[in-house]
């Protein structure tokens, strides 16, 4: 079975392609998100370019996809670095008052410079997150 991601462009919001990542689940979950950008990305678009996931979480370069908990057929966003994007809410206390808030993509690099994270630490991590506590029986 090929494992396969949906891409889209956040500048051409009807423009979606099908993108093979891998052959199994588990080479999948172990495919980095550099090595993602580099077999779906352009050099250009490479060095231009952070991938967002779900609503605006920027995919670190370091990380896996099984880090994000990211699975076959799951959409992916190719953003230019540097976008915005505003969020607009109504607080109840106050009808019809609408707030909006600005925010900005976090660049792709690791969230502490200079630590890199090995496949073998992020699927660590990945099985401490799905391990299960059962709580002691009284």
């Amino acid at each position: 079975m090929t494992f396969e991601l949906w891409l889209k462009d956040w500048m051409k919001p009807s423009w979606k392609i099908k993108v093979s990542v891998a052959n199994s689940e588990e080479e999948f979950k172990n495919t980095t998100v550099e090595e993602l950008k580099r077999k779906v990305l352009s050099e250009d678009e490479y060095e231009n370019s952070i991938l967002a996931y779900y609503f605006c979480t920027t995919l670190k370069k370091n990380r896996t996809l099984g880090f994000y908990g990211i699975k076959h057929e799951d959409e992916i966003t190719k953003v230019p670095r540097g976008t915005t994007y505003t969020v607009t809410s109504q607080t109840q206390s106050s009808a019809g008052h609408m707030t909006e808030v600005t925010y900005s993509f976090e660049d792709d690099n690791d969230d502490e410079e200079g630590k890199d994270i090995s496949r073998t630490q992020s699927m660590d991590n990945l099985a401490l997150m799905q391990k299960t506590n059962p709580r002691p029986i009284l």
